[in-house]
């Protein structure tokens, strides 16, 4: 059976890849905040030890907390960044060991702020960014092993972070502005995960896909 290590599992994106990969008969480990802080350099370390024997690893974990840059507090990008981005290399570097004798598959959940940006993502954005490039030099180092490395760039989804971020009037010009007439649900962003990271997957590596309804070809028309 193939294991799966899941981040942010408990997350609206993360559940649904956490379910998805369960259903197909997968062993799925995704700990929670408390069993793994990611904020903490050490315990990640710690924490795959003894633990590296990973098939997949699915970085979906991530926060977003906007400001413009006026107002941004520098410890907001450092705690974006570490849990955005730094988490996702410390975690990766401990895997490939394992990960070079048998292939694998890597996969970060990153966004179309990684290609774009807007009003008060300053932190958010420079993480995305950081995670694409992480990404592209990854597949080039690993590909030699069999290790596919891509990242998943969802546009706007229906979670709690969504509704969050943007009142009912923004939800409204973006659901407008999006070609395939709305936001995506979860699960939309969790088949083209699973896809990613399965046997048929045999040639793609080193991209960032996007699952976003065609919403950055034209960003808000309306």
């Amino acid at each position: 059976m193939k294991r799966v290590f899941i981040t942010g599992g408990n997350g609206d994106i993360g559940s649904s890849i956490v379910e998805i990969f369960k259903i197909n008969g997968y062993e799925v480990i995704s700990p929670n905040s408390k069993e793994l802080d990611l904020r903490d350099s050490k315990l990640i370390k710690e924490y795959f030890n003894h633990n590296n024997n990973f098939d997949i690893f699915i970085h979906c974990a991530g926060i977003n907390n906007p400001s413009i840059i006026e107002d941004l507090d520098f410890n907001n990008i450092k705690e974006t960044m570490q849990i955005n981005t730094f988490s996702f290399y410390e975690i990766l570097k401990t895997l490939i060991p394992y990960q070079k004798i048998n292939g694998g598959y890597i996969l970060a959940i990153s966004s179309i702020y990684g290609q774009i940006s807007r009003a008060g993502r300053t932190a958010y954005a420079m993480s995305k960014h950081a995670l694409i490039g992480l990404i592209k030099t990854a597949a080039i180092e690993l590909g030699k092993y069999n290790i596919k490395v891509n990242a998943l760039s969802p546009g706007f989804v229906d979670t709690n972070l969504t509704r969050k971020n943007n009142n009912d009037e923004k939800i409204k010009i973006i659901n407008e502005s999006i070609p395939l007439g709305g936001i995506a649900k979860p699960t939309d962003i969790a088949n083209v995960a699973y896809f990613l990271c399965s046997e048929k997957n045999t040639y793609i590596t080193g991209q960032d896909i996007t699952v976003d309804g065609g919403f950055i070809c034209g960003g808000f028309q309306k």
